[in-house]
């Protein structure tokens, strides 16, 4: 038990978790899985999904691209963006999971439906515990990667998935997981040196450039007090 509770504590194991929520991970996958629901007939299910994920993906990056270039964040919640892992890890595991666990049964594709769900508020943890991330920050991921997962398995028809495409998504999984490198896609640098190129400025703006303005703003407000 004692052994257990180190691995869990240890940087390590988290750095491994947050992984399972990185780009380099998750594109492959989704391709897989929107490419199986092309497939199985579902094309108007792989539409919505690649649209809705588009969308989401697109507000993240502004969000961050704001406070990065402009510092244009929350300091009383401590928010400089939402949490790009997060709201992967929320909008496509609970799918994968669901399509995976299928069978006949409905009961079983609930047992995947929730594995998912579970595994993403995984990551969604590890990003705060690393300390990438606020709370703020991944429980607004988290909302939204939620939202384009429930508009998707909403719309979803279910089939049994080809064992091909397991085998596959196996391979994958196994190849993407064989580091605890958080990105081989630079999307944070991405992000950055396009703050960077819009806004014009030099350098891009920290969290502690954030929590240095709320303090301001509280010293100030007691001068005017």
């Amino acid at each position: 038990m004692i052994t257990l509770i180190s691995t869990l504590q240890s940087s390590s194991y988290w750095q491994y978790i947050t992984h399972l929520g990185s780009s380099s991970l998750l594109a492959p996958v989704m391709v897989i899985t929107v490419a199986n629901l092309w497939l199985t007939n579902q094309k108007q299910v792989a539409y919505l999904w690649m649209t809705t994920l588009g969308l989401a993906i697109t507000f993240t990056t502004i969000t961050k691209v704001m406070f990065f270039g402009w510092g244009i964040g929350i300091a009383l919640l401590d928010f400089t963006g939402v949490s790009g892992h997060t709201l992967l890890a929320a909008s496509i595991y609970p799918i994968l999971f669901y399509s995976v666990y299928g069978g006949a049964q409905t009961k079983f594709r609930n047992i995947g439906l929730w594995l998912g769900i579970a595994l993403s508020l995984l990551v969604g943890a590890s990003r705060i515990l690393i300390g990438a991330h606020s709370i703020s920050e991944v429980i607004s991921g988290w909302v939204l990667g939620m939202l384009v997962c429930a508009l998707v398995l909403d719309a979803m028809n279910y089939q049994r998935q080809r064992l091909a495409y397991i085998q596959v998504m196996a391979l994958v999984c196994l190849l993407a997981l064989g580091s605890i490198t958080p990105n081989y896609i630079p999307t944070h640098d991405m992000e950055i040196e396009l703050a960077l190129f819009m806004s014009g400025h030099d350098e891009p703006y920290t969290r502690s450039d954030l929590i240095s303005t709320q303090i301001l703003g509280q010293v100030q407000l007691g001068k005017i007090k």
